[in-house]
């Protein structure tokens, strides 16, 4: 091969090596380009089969087993240690809690037996009750949701699946209905490789659907999650309603 040859030979090897990097560049730009997000609801049937509801499906950009503190006893009580904090407040209700507590950080769940779930209680002239001496609380009530984002490709690079936990039907001296051990906790999650998931739970606002003299408590929690690459950040929300008669509404 003479000098001329190994020239054009040398050019054209370096010409495909620039041409195999910028496809390369491109591949790695369409993988970590988040393309939808899609949200289901999770359930089982009486076969204890699941079942997958499709409740949101969108584009991105498009406008559009373990402990739980909180919970109530066999005896329909809740104990006064995990009220937590006034965070809200309304004319005949108190919310205790904690007003914003990380669900997920950087793919992993944060410790969920380090904060209070929220309550909404009774005040009585213009005093907090004691959450002990609430009583004939429900069972906790579940509903099972999941989050899929997808790339540009179709791959699912990320997979978050979580429960909104809720008691209610409380009372005081016989009247109201309240809520307690109100919580989003998470079931699983899945990130690929260059996807950052993190997630929060805030309450919006609490409410009084009832009377004055017969409270039933409302509230509206808020879960915000925002997925990262180094190209790409993408935030979403998902809002629930829930009331002290176990009302309960996405919205």
């Amino acid at each position: 091969m003479d000098l001329n040859s190994l020239k054009v030979l040398l050019v054209a090897t370096l010409l495909g090596l620039g041409v195999a990097m910028a496809q390369d560049s491109n591949v790695n730009e369409d993988y970590l380009t988040l393309d939808s997000v899609t949200v289901s609801e999770i359930s089982l049937d009486v076969f204890n089969q699941e079942n997958s509801e499709l409740l949101l499906e969108k584009k991105i950009g498009q406008k559009s087993v373990m402990r739980l503190p909180g919970m109530p006893n066999k005896m329909g009580q809740v104990h006064a240690s995990d009220a937590g904090k006034v965070i809200g407040l309304a004319k005949e209700l108190v919310a205790l809690g904690e007003d914003i507590y990380k669900l997920v950080q950087k793919g992993k769940p944060h410790n969920m037996t380090s904060y209070s779930p929220i309550s909404v209680i009774p005040r009585v002239n213009g005093n907090n009750v004691d959450i002990f001496e609430t009583e004939n609380w429900k069972m906790p009530t579940r509903a099972t949701y999941e989050i899929i984002y997808k790339n540009l490709f179709g791959m699912e690079v990320v997979k978050f699946r979580y429960s909104v936990i809720f008691s209610y039907g409380g009372t005081y001296q016989g009247k109201g209905a309240y809520l307690t051990a109100t919580q989003i906790v998470p079931v699983s999650i899945m990130t690929s490789f260059g996807f950052d998931f993190s997630a929060i739970m805030k309450l919006q606002g609490i409410q009084n659907h009832g009377t004055k003299e017969n409270p039933v408590a409302g509230a509206i929690i808020t879960m915000e999650y925002t997925v990262e690459t180094v190209i790409q950040a993408s935030l979403e929300s998902d809002s629930y309603h829930l009331t002290g008669r176990g009302g309960f509404k996405q919205l």
